[in-house]
């Protein structure tokens, strides 16, 4: 992966002037509309909540947990993640009412067009931020990545009740990605709305009674090749999933900066 890191620096540089910047073009929009976008993102940092953060980790039991710690309502999480096609989300949406039978639970299947890898968050937030989604999908068009595969072999309980695929490889392409958009994450305004790291996953079902009872076991390999990735903008308690950006790995850097 690659990005234009001198681009987001020279514009960075331009939002510190003392006038207004002079329009031009970034990444196909304007560059005044950028830096706008990033001096108004540290008033944000102080403004919005953000203390709903993912956690992921061991317990003493060995048991890998999963949960988003949270204090107060939070009603919008925008976050980084890979979307499983059609076909494969498909099959995992069998394979969760499957699972779901299997071991008697009465869980809460993820949607089928909701299935994904998820990636880097941004936080949960009372309102939309509207300058974080922007400063994100800027972020976003930097990445320069090529298309790599993934494959899921391992069915994992994490804490919160989630039912997860991971893969006992680790998926190494995948892991790549996922730390290299997050170290470019770092290396941005975004970071202060960056949440804990948590290990690229798929969830399938939630269930906080039946699954931390479940333990880790093989299953049939599930893989596919990850083409895109996306931001998700997640109504927390309605149920959908708006994309604000959504970026092709093409392997090619054509998203030279026009200045």
């Amino acid at each position: 992966m690659a990005y234009r890191k001198e681009a987001l620096l020279q514009g960075l540089d331009a939002c510190g002037g003392a006038g207004a910047p002079t329009p031009a073009s970034f990444f196909g929009l304007r560059l005044f509309s950028f830096c706008s976008n990033m001096l108004a993102l540290s008033q944000l940092a102080d403004e919005i909540s953000m203390s709903g953060q993912p956690a992921f980790g061991t317990a003493k039991n060995g048991q890998a947990f999963f949960r988003w710690e949270q204090a107060g309502k939070h009603f919008h999480r925008l976050f980084f993640a890979i979307l499983v096609g059609s076909a494969i989300a498909g099959r995992l949406a069998r394979k969760a009412i499957a699972l779901n039978r299997e071991f008697g639970l009465q869980g809460w299947l993820v949607p089928e067009n909701h299935i994904h890898i998820s990636l880097v968050g941004l936080g949960d937030h009372e309102e939309y931020p509207q300058e974080l989604a922007e400063a994100a999908c800027h972020i976003g068009s930097m990445i320069v990545a090529k298309p790599f595969e993934v494959s899921f072999d391992r069915l994992s309980a994490f804490g919160g009740g989630a039912l997860v695929l991971r893969g006992s490889d680790g998926n190494p392409p995948l892991q790549k990605f996922w730390r290299d958009l997050t170290a470019v994450i770092s290396d941005s305004p975004l970071n202060p709305f960056l949440t804990r790291s948590i290990e690229p996953h798929v969830t399938l079902l939630r269930d906080e009674v039946g699954v931390p009872s479940i333990r880790e076991r093989s299953i049939d390999p599930i893989g596919w090749t990850v083409r895109d990735f996306v931001l998700i903008h997640s109504l927390i308690g309605k149920g959908a999933y708006k994309q604000p950006g959504r970026w092709r790995l093409t392997g090619q850097d054509d998203a030279l900066p026009a200045m």
